[in-house]
């Protein structure tokens, strides 16, 4: 049986995408910042029909899809039908769970990525920045997020120019994911410009997400982005938060690494 949760299956629900909390940490964090009742949030879960438990959740925010299962089997054709009905253009989940839906679906593209974790028990001395190196990274958060409103719209200028980021967030997006203290951005400013940065996103007491890795082409190779996510997972991690990101570039997999991160498997997006 499928259908739409509420407030009233709160607990049941952070019981059963907890099992594996950083696949599911764009689940919790939507939750945990706007709730059942939201306009941009919708979860629909599917439950047992003999044990009453929860075994698939599909959760909407604005025009994306994320799907979770911890069983082998589902009710794949009622969920593609409420997929179309959202008329949503991005359904992503870990490997095993989403590539079932390639043949029940209209797929127009497919991206699988690394799913890369770092907790910790990281070797701290893999984090250490220089002093030149910490002072040189800045950091916009919620507290500063006023003063700042210049940066951001340097941030997302340099988010445009990255080829790579097909979608990538808007003024008013990220000013509210920093407001709510979903996100923070880490930075480096060159010649009156943010060539390079690294943001966190579904940011909650005890994780995060790390997005939008990425230094301006003029400015690459001279090791930004490495000192932006160094100050960022080592604030992080000091924070008692583990981190997760996804990668599909060989080379930032190698940075990754040789940070701390350890791959713990595969995501997947359709393009609908």
């Amino acid at each position: 049986m499928i259908r739409k949760l509420s407030n009233a299956d709160f607990k049941t629900l952070m019981d059963f995408v907890r099992k594996e909390k950083e696949w599911n940490i764009f689940i919790i964090g939507d939750i945990l910042s706007f709730g059942f009742d939201s306009p941009v949030v919708e979860v629909w879960g599917e439950f047992d029909i003999i044990s009453g438990n929860l075994k698939a959740v599909l959760l909407r925010y604005r025009r994306d899809l994320i799907f979770y299962s911890d069983s082998d089997s589902w009710d794949i054709d009622s969920f593609c039908n409420i997929i179309l009905t959202t008329r949503c253009k991005v359904f992503s989940g870990k490997k095993d769970v989403i590539m079932p839906f390639l043949k029940a679906l209209n797929v127009l593209n497919k991206r699988e990525q690394l799913f890369m974790k770092l907790d910790s028990s990281v070797d701290k001395n893999k984090l250490e920045l220089s002093q030149e190196e910490f002072e040189k990274v800045r950091v916009i958060n919620k507290d500063n997020l006023e003063e700042n409103l210049d940066k951001l719209e340097l941030i997302v200028y340099l988010y445009q120019s990255i080829e790579e980021f097909l979608n990538p967030s808007t003024f008013e997006q990220l000013r509210q994911d920093v407001l709510m203290g979903r996100s923070r951005i880490y930075y480096i400013e060159e010649d009156g410009m943010v060539v390079s940065s690294a943001r966190t996103s579904a940011e909650i007491a005890d994780m995060a997400m790390v997005l939008s890795v990425c230094t301006m082409h003029e400015y690459r190779s001279r090791g930004y982005a490495t000192m932006c996510m160094k100050r960022l997972c080592s604030d992080l991690i000091k924070e008692g938060k583990s981190l997760c990101l996804f990668c599909d570039n060989p080379k930032a997999a190698n940075i990754y690494r040789k940070i701390g991160f350890q791959q713990i498997g595969t995501w997947v997006t359709l393009g609908l």
